[in-house]
């Protein structure tokens, strides 16, 4: 607790008095004077070390924001990068996906004609062919030949011309309708020839039509025939 402070009206008035009388004794005493003296101190100049450092520690801010920036450019590029080459991926599995199903549908397709074309065989069977009759031996006659002047041929007329032309057999062109892309330009491509679908790897022939597989590319093939190259697409030529 506290000390109890007196209350007392006459220990009051005894303290106000030794207030006063102590004011008045101060004010009584002499002051001396004393005198100072002022020096200008003169303050060094920086040194060049000093200078430096605070000079390359001034722009340290600057060098932050370019730091930054770059660290930014490079996260975006690298975003890019992988958004890109899982876009690439997806097409190449989207492309893998579409020449297997046109593969098994083609494979299908001829799986339904061989049936077909052996069940018409057996509802069309061959007549038998007759024996040859037996002809009989003769005695070998002697003629005599004169040499008689060859007559000059006859120019062929158009009708001629357009009938020779029309009775040669006219091999349909292939129709690339699949290929299978492996890089490199190897692979295989399937074709459409007549009412047939072959397969050749490069350097083979297409059936009967005298063309060869050059090569093959991812969307397309190479064909060629007595040094005449051609590209084909899928459905065309181009």
């Amino acid at each position: 607790m506290s000390p109890r402070l007196p209350t007392s009206q006459a220990y009051w008035n005894l303290r106000a008095e030794q207030v006063m009388d102590r004011v008045f004794s101060d004010g009584e005493r002499t002051l001396e004077a004393v005198q100072v003296q002022v020096r200008d101190v003169k303050t060094p100049p920086p040194t060049p070390a000093s200078t430096s450092t605070a000079s390359s520690k001034a722009p340290e801010p600057r060098q932050r924001v370019p730091i930054s920036l770059l660290v930014l450019t490079l996260m975006g590029v690298l975003g890019s990068f992988s958004l890109g080459l899982q876009w690439w991926s997806a097409q190449q599995a989207l492309q893998r996906e579409r020449n297997l199903a046109l593969i098994e549908k083609l494979r299908q397709r001829t799986a339904t004609t061989k049936p077909s074309e052996a069940s018409t065989a057996i509802e069309n069977p061959q007549e038998p062919i007759p024996a040859p009759p037996v002809v009989q031996q003769l005695e070998p006659v002697t003629i005599p030949i004169r040499s008689l002047p060859r007559p000059e041929d006859p120019l062929p007329t158009p009708a001629e011309v357009e009938s020779a032309a029309a009775a040669v057999p006219v091999t349909p062109e292939p129709l690339l309708v699949g290929v299978v892309h492996s890089g490199g330009g190897q692979g295989s491509a399937i074709f459409q020839l007549g009412n047939q679908s072959l397969s050749a790897a490069p350097g083979e022939s297409i059936g009967n039509s005298g063309w060869s597989l050059r090569s093959v590319t991812a969307n397309g093939a190479v064909i060629e025939r007595g040094g005449a190259s051609r590209s084909l697409s899928v459905g065309g030529a181009f």
